[in-house]
This record gives structure tokens, C-alpha cells and sequence, in this order.
């Protein structure tokens, strides 16, 4: 019985997790590659979740675990009517609005029941087993590191195993599959519950006090035993709690799971801005997420909690400083230290969190407490945090909220101390460890944010702080603290909300939007304004009058582009034919800056916001100054390229793929047949795939391979010390075209060379596409 309820428990997780993946990259093409998919999704999944355990709760409370469970059936078999699970292509995203209730809307639409059905699994099945006679059933939490192992491996298989060598067809059908195994297990379960009922199970819950569990967030609350360590250092057993958790306690557990959650969200932004929005990326974070869960639910398992405790407001503050300064290399260094710094986060507040689970009489109350906390973390992060700051704030914002939380769990004297006889000490080198680290990185971050204060932009992110501030005292009065931690919490949340390292780093705006975070840099030394998404240079413009018109990075005269139109420069025949040019990606339109009088440009941008950027002539004038007329298309590229009139443009530039978070549905075979079709008989297609950690030439080279198309490349990486001072960046182009002719002079340029064929080139269709095969590792 043992065997078959942990099986059921762990091939439900497996099912829960890669789902999730499975579905957001189904969904991402649709929306440019934008990280704030994934994260709009797991806020999607983790309020399913809720709902799913807030019917657990429901309806084992209203009708018995055993008639429960007849019902619980009917519901399995009616979520086979909605597989396998799809997307459907045709479904066109808003154009000038956020997306997100539409994303949330799909969402329901795809996976909704499904997703639902096995979300119920976690805390139903353990409810089922307490319910049964088996001699572990008086203690069902064991479980929960079952099914957090099929969580976590769920996670890593995707984007190891699965992704690289499954269509998202076959994907689909798999987990189809998987579904009808987990519909046998859970019969079998309800079969075991109702062959072996416990003596004592009624269609109430189960009474008995059988958990033997201390409250070791109020202490003098534990009327039997006195409490005994947490899991970890000296653990030894159990106390009881003979009385319903308090209202105050189920606070607790809300804050104690909503802050791993919101740091979870948190995390992943803050890397996949500045890498890539894959799966890998998704999933290491939440992989670190459900890891610390089986580490705090597993009674075999030991964690140093006092010890984490001590050290861990150092790491804190380190993280935030790090963060403010926007010190993001070398990205071997600082991704692993943010990624360790959630870890121990996760493993110090799971770890109260598992060490506060009430008797079984409230298990399901305890888990749907849990998933309200995961919820309002996904809220504040994916739905609340881009409306209400310009940058990702909330990331240290609720890194503050941990640090300020942080006490030796049993020597607590902020909570109660009307009760000494019931407090039992910490260590007393974890004690003193924590009263010395605390107040050091308070004035450490204190006097960061005192360096950095600049309260011009303090009504920026006024709203975002207001809340901000409500939720900490939310988690002030749910804990008792000190009132000196409430005012030392407020006063950090109002700096943080007034730093700025604008006038230090010559910021001179800041804009938030669903896909992404963009800076307006301007470098007094050399007289440029830039812009960056994340770390990424999107463009570079000289402010000197002569050189104002000089288009610089990725495109200088001398770089791989400028070859290709001196090279119409220089065949009058050649430059007669360009009269319609599509650019995919705009940028700050650099590009215009290569336009010619009778000419006609059309630039296709999936983000409002870059758009305004580029058009503001306080920062860039490149489209002010076109010599051509241009267009400004909002939306994602393919789905608008889609609309243009067949056999058009001359030349088609995709420059969406400089930032690390590549739109992988723009170079499938598919978009590649689709820009064909709109590309006039002579045409080019141009390609920018400049890129810090992919390398995606020889997707290119297999595209074309199978197309039956000609190639060019160039990686042009000698940038001299002068060229790079005068505003030039080392680029990596491809040029497509029907045959060799097409490209003209450019085929005996000896710096334009073929794709060279490689026999383990991915093919990349709509249906697969493997970035970590392209990878080419955190070498910068």
C-alpha cells in the first residue's frame, strides 16, 4: 500500500511540473520569447493550484474521505475529454495592451482541467492514506517528499531529457500517457481506502491528535510537551498540539510559503532577463524551489537550520548590494551566488514552515494555507511587481522582508514572553552568530541605500513601495516582532525605493514592460546614449552633430551590414532593386540610418515600450533622421510578417536574436518559408545572430540545408581598441538567399564565407527546437 500511495504521489508531481514547462513553451512563440511568460504562467499554475487544494480541503471536509473519493473519480475521467494538450497557432495576442489576462485566458482554455485534476494529488492522496489502517498512516507528511522528488525530477527532465529529443507533439501525447497511469494509481488508492479503512474515519476528518508536533512559532502555545529543536541541529521528536492551528499561526504559514515563492519569481527574472528565457533557466530555480521542500519535509534528512539562520543575513545583504549596484559579471560568479542564496532562503523559511504542520486532522488546511502563500507570491512577482516598478524591485524588496524575519526559532523573545519556562534556547553560538550578522548588514544596507538616495524618483515607484510596506507589516503583526524591526523594515523599503545609480551610472530613463526591463544610458566620457534590455546593448547612437547619422555596434559602416550595402553602394544595378526593407526587431532603428530616398521601411517591434524609446528624440533621432518614409508594426513579427503582401521586400533583417532571450518561432523552418514567401525574387534575408552564450549558425546552416538555400556568414570579433572606443561592437551576421547570385559582390569578398555542413545541426521546426544544444556555456 506504502508503495502504491508514494508511486501515485510521485508520477502526479512528475505530471504537474513538466506540464507546466511543456505548455510555456508552447505558449512562448506566441509572445517574442518574453521571460514574464514564464512567470505569468507559474503565477497561472500556482492559483490552480490553489483551487486544487482548496477543493481537497472542501471536499474531504464536506463528504468523507471515502465518498470523496467516488467523486474524485468522475473528475479524473472528465479532464480526458480536454487531451492531449495543445495550443492552438491561430489564437493572436493584443497588440498594444499587456498581455497577461489574455495569457492567463489561453491558459485556462489548454490546460485548465487537466492541470486542475492533478494538482488535487499532493494533499489528497496523503489525506486518503491517513485515513487507511496502515501502521505509517498517523503521520502522512513523509509523503510530501515523494512527491516533491517527482517535482523536482519532473522539472530537470524537461529540459535534459525531454525537451532535446521529443517533439511538442509527441510531448503532449507522453503526458497523455502518464495521465491514464496516474487515473489506474489513483483508483487504486481509492480502492486501498475503502478495503483498509482506519477504524476511526468517519466522513468527518480524523480527530485524533497523532502528529505529536510542537508549535515552534508560538511556544508557549505547546500544553502537553515542551518543544524540542527543529529538524537539524540536536532534533529529537515531536511535541503535540491538541487544539485547532490559530488564525495567527495559518498567517504564518502564508508568509512562510510566500516568500520562497515570490523569491522564486524573483530569482528567475533576474537571471533569464540577462540570459535567456528556456526551460533550462525556468527550471533550475524552481528545481532549487522544490528541493528545499524535500529537504524540510524529509525526516531523514538534517538541516543546519540554527546555522543557515546565523549566516544568512550577510548573504542577504550581499545579494541586495549586488543587485542595487546592477553588478552582473562575470555570469559564472553571480548567477551560482544568487541561486545559493535561494537555496539557503528556501531551506531556513521551509524549514519553519514544515516544522509548524499541524496535527492530520488539518493536513488539507495546512497545504491550502501553503498554496495561498505560493499564490500571493506569483501575484506580487508576475502580475503586481511590473505595473508597480521600472525595474525588478521586488526581487530585493521581499530579500529585505527574509532578512528581517530571520530569529533563532526557540529563543524568540519578540513573540511571547509571558512564558519563559516554555522557551528553550538556540545554541548559543548560532544566537550570538545571529545578533552579530543582524545589525552588520542592516548598516551595511543602510548605508548603500544612503549613498545611492535620490528622492526625484521617489513617486516613480510610490505605489510599489506603498504596498510594499503594507505587506511587511502584514508579516509584522502575523509574527509579533519587535516594533524596532517594523520601523527598520520601512525605513529599508523606502530607501530601496528611492536608490537610484542613475546619476552615477548616467541612467536617464527606465522602462518595465511584459517583456523585459530597458535602461537609457548616456556615457558622458564619449558623449553616446545607449540602450540596454537588462545587460543587453540594443543600440548605441553618438551625440556629436557630425556623427550623429553614423549607425554604431552591431552595425558600423565596416561591420558585417555596412559590407552588404556598400556593396548595393557599388553595383548601381543592385540598388535600384532595394525599394522595400523589413526589419524584425526595431531597436532604436538604427538600421534607418542605411535608408535611401525612394526607399520604404517597415520595422516590426513586438514592444510598445521600445518603441516610444526609439522614437524620443531626447535620446535617439536615427528614425527622426531616416532618409525614407518607415512604419512602425507592433506585435510579434511572424504573425505580423504573415499579413504583408507575398513576394515584397528586397531585404527581410531579423535582429531579435542580440538579446540572450531568443524568439526561437522566428527561425524555424516554418518562419523561414513564411519570410520567403514575402521576400521579392532576388531577395535577402539578413540575420543577426550576435549573441553572448548561443551559437546559432549552425541551426541556420541546417535550415538552409534543408530549404534548399545559400549561405554567407561572418564573425567579425577584431574590434580594435580604437573601433571599440568609436562605438563599434564585434557582430556575428548570416545572409540567406534563393542562390549565390543573389548575394552579388558579396560572394567573392573573402570575408563572407558559407556555413560550413554539420551533421549534428538541429533541424528546428515549430514543433522542436533545442536551445540547450546551441548553448555555448557561461564563458563571459
Amino acid at each position: 500500500m506504502l508503495v502504491l500511495f508514494s508511486c501515485t504521489l510521485f508520477i502526479s508531481a512528475f505530471l504537474l511540473f513538466c506540464v507546466q514547462l511543456m505548455v510555456a513553451k508552447m505558449i512562448l512563440p506566441l509572445l517574442g520569447g518574453s521571460p514574464s511568460v514564464w512567470n505569468t504562467c507559474l503565477f497561472f499554475f500556482q492559483t490552480t493550484l490553489l483551487l486544487g487544494y482548496g477543493y481537497s480541503h472542501l471536499t474531504t471536509r464536506w463528504w468523507g474521505t471515502r465518498r470523496q473519493a467516488i467523486i474524485h473519480s468522475f473528475l479524473l475521467l472528465s479532464a480526458i475529454a480536454f487531451l492531449p494538450i495543445t495550443v492552438s497557432k491561430n489564437i493572436i495576442p493584443p497588440q498594444n495592451s499587456n498581455p497577461i489576462i489574455w495569457l492567463l485566458a489561453l491558459l485556462v482554455l489548454a490546460v485548465g482541467l487537466p492541470f486542475f485534476v492533478v494538482s488535487t494529488s499532493a494533499p489528497l492522496v496523503q489525506k486518503w492514506f491517513a485515513n487507511t489502517s496502515h501502521p505509517d498512516s498517523n503521520d502522512p507528511y513523509f509523503l510530501y517528499s515523494a512527491s516533491n522528488l517527482g517535482s523536482i525530477l519532473g522539472v530537470l527532465s524537461y529540459p535534459i531529457l525531454i525537451e532535446p529529443n521529443f517533439t511538442l507533439t509527441q510531448q503532449s501525447w507522453l503526458w497523455t500517457i502518464g495521465y491514464g497511469l496516474l487515473i489506474l494509481l489513483i483508483f487504486g488508492c481509492a480502492v486501498c481506502l475503502w478495503k483498509f479503512p482506519n477504524a476511526k474515519e468517519t466522513t468527518s476528518e480524523n480527530s485524533t491528535d497523532i502528529n505529536n508536533q510542537p508549535n515552534i512559532l508560538h511556544p508557549e502555545k505547546n500544553t502537553l510537551n515542551p518543544p524540542l529543536p527543529v529538524n537539524g541541529e540536536g532534533a529529537g521528536g515531536w511535541g503535540s498540539i491538541p487544539t485547532p492551528p490559530t488564525i495567527q499561526q495559518q498567517a504564518q504559514w502564508v508568509v512562510l510559503s510566500f516568500l520562497p515563492s515570490s523569491l522564486l519569481l524573483g530569482v528567475t527574472t533576474y537571471i533569464t532577463t540577462d540570459i535567456a528565457a528556456i526551460p533550462l533557466l525556468w527550471a533550475v530555480p524552481l528545481a532549487i524551489y522544490l528541493f528545499t521542500f524535500i529537504l524540510a519535509f524529509s525526516p531523514a534528512i538534517k538541516i543546519p537550520y540554527q546555522t543557515l539562520v546565523g549566516l544568512l543575513p550577510l548573504w542577504i545583504t550581499a545579494q541586495v548590494i549586488v543587485f542595487l549596484l546592477q553588478v552582473m559579471k562575470p555570469m559564472w560568479l553571480w548567477l551560482p551566488f544568487h541561486l545559493i542564496g535561494f537555496l539557503i532562503i528556501g531551506c531556513v523559511f521551509h524549514g519553519e514552515l514544515a516544522q509548524s504542520r499541524p496535527n492530520t486532522k488539518y493536513l488539507t488546511t495546512y497545504y491550502l494555507w501553503i498554496s495561498v502563500g505560493g499564490v500571493l507570491g506569483g501575484l506580487f512577482n508576475a502580475i503586481a511587481a511590473p505595473l508597480l516598478f521600472k525595474s525588478v524591485l521586488e526581487y530585493p524588496i521581499v530579500m529585505v522582508f527574509s532578512l528581517l524575519l530571520l530569529r533563532t526559532t526557540f529563543y524568540n523573545s519578540e513573540i511571547n514572553n509571558s512564558n519563559p519556562e516554555l522557551l528553550i534556547k538556540s545554541p548559543a553560538d548560532s544566537y550570538l552568530k545571529l545578533r552579530q550578522t543582524l545589525p552588520i548588514s542592516i548598516g551595511l544596507l543602510l548605508g548603500t541605500l544612503i549613498v545611492g538616495f535620490y528622492p526625484k524618483i521617489f513617486i516613480t515607484n510610490l505605489p510599489g513601495i506603498l504596498i510594499a510596506c503594507a505587506i511587511f507589516s502584514g508579516i509584522f503583526y502575523a509574527f509579533k516582532l519587535h516594533p524596532v524591526r517594523l520601523l527598520v523594515g520601512l525605513s529599508l523599503i523606502l530607501l530601496i525605493g528611492q536608490f537610484y545609480i542613475g546619476y552615477i551610472g548616467g541612467i536617464l530613463d527606465t522602462e518595465r514592460s511584459f517583456f523585459g526591463v530597458y535602461r537609457v544610458l548616456h556615457d558622458k566620457q564619449r558623449n553616446f546614449n545607449s540602450l540596454l534590455h537588462g545587460t543587453i546593448l540594443h543600440g548605441k547612437q553618438s551625440l556629436d552633430a557630425n556623427r550623429r547619422d553614423e549607425p554604431l555596434t552591431y552595425f558600423h559602416p565596416t561591420s558585417p551590414v555596412g559590407q552588404l550595402f556598400q556593396s548595393f553602394k557599388d553595383n548601381t544595378t543592385t540598388n535600384k532593386s532595394i525599394s522595400k526593407v523589413a526589419v524584425l526587431g526595431l531597436g532604436i532603428g538604427t538600421l534607418a540610418a542605411y535608408s535611401e530616398p525612394g526607399q520604404q521601411w517597415a520595422f516590426y517591434e513586438i514592444d510598445p515600450k521600445v518603441e516610444k524609446i526609439a522614437r524620443n528624440p531626447n535620446y535617439f533621432t536615427f528614425l527622426q533622421d531616416s532618409k525614407a518614409p518607415f512604419s512602425v508594426v507592433l506585435g510579434d513579427a511572424r504573425l505580423q510578417v504573415a499579413d504583408a503582401p507575398n513576394n515584397q521586400y528586397d531585404l527581410i533583417f531579423m535582429d531579435a536574436f542580440s538579446s540572450d532571450a531568443v524568439p526561437v518561432h522566428l527561425i524555424t523552418k516554418e518562419a523561414i518559408q513564411l519570410y520567403l514567401s514575402k521576400l521579392a525574387p532576388q531577395g535577402l534575408i539578413v540575420i543577426n545572430i550576435s549573441n553572448r552564450y548561443l551559437n546559432l549558425e549552425p541551426v541556420l546552416g541546417a535550415l538552409a540545408e534543408n530549404l534548399g538555400l545559400s549561405t554567407l556568414r561572418q564573425l567579425q570579433l577584431n574590434i580594435t581598441p580604437t573601433e571599440k572606443e568609436m562605438g563599434k561592437s564585434s557582430s556575428h551576421w548570416v545572409i540567406l538567399g534563393r542562390n549565390q547570385n543573389d548575394f552579388g559582390k558579396l560572394v567573392k569578398d573573402s570575408r563572407w564565407q558559407p556555413i560550413p555542413k554539420s551533421l549534428n545541426a538541429p533541424l528546428w521546426t515549430d514543433d522542436f527546437s533545442n536551445i540547450f544544444s546551441v548553448l555555448r556555456g557561461f564563458n563571459k
